[in-house]
């Protein structure tokens, strides 16, 4: 009668399946999305400025973790606009405030990794100032 149709599950079929997969979006958000990139980049300027003052590695650790949420943060608010994206391109008030909100969570995380690096490095960079 006919070809039976493949049906491709979303799924991974094995670990290295979905190792590859994850690494395949980092890799996307990364080329793909300025705010990703320099959000990468903060956290290399961070931790380079982090070893040349010569901070703690519990206060490394905290940098870390808080430029993770920043990165998370991110993340999550890129798969709601690509989501809502899918759904309409046409203005709509509720994806508008669905979007906003995203937007305002990410703001939210790099004032909080902000306000840390700040109370971080505050000490150091006045030391360091003074020595010049």
């Amino acid at each position: 009668m006919g070809t039976k149709k493949e049906i491709r599950s979303w799924s991974s079929d094995t670990l290295l399946e979905s190792i590859q997969n994850a690494l395949r979006g980092i890799y996307h958000i990364l080329t793909n999305h300025r705010n990703a990139r320099l959000i990468f980049l903060s956290f290399i300027f961070a931790m380079v400025c982090g070893f040349y003052l010569g901070i703690s590695k519990l206060e490394i650790f905290v940098l870390s973790v808080a430029i993770m949420v920043v990165f998370l943060a991110e993340v999550i608010n890129t798969l709601i606009e690509d989501l809502s994206n899918l759904i309409t391109e046409e203005f709509h008030p509720k994806i508008k405030l669905i979007k906003d909100v995203a937007a305002g969570v990410v703001l939210v995380a790099v004032l909080f990794a902000g306000i840390l690096g700040f109370f971080v490095f505050l000490n150091r960079v006045i030391l360091l100032w003074q020595q010049l």
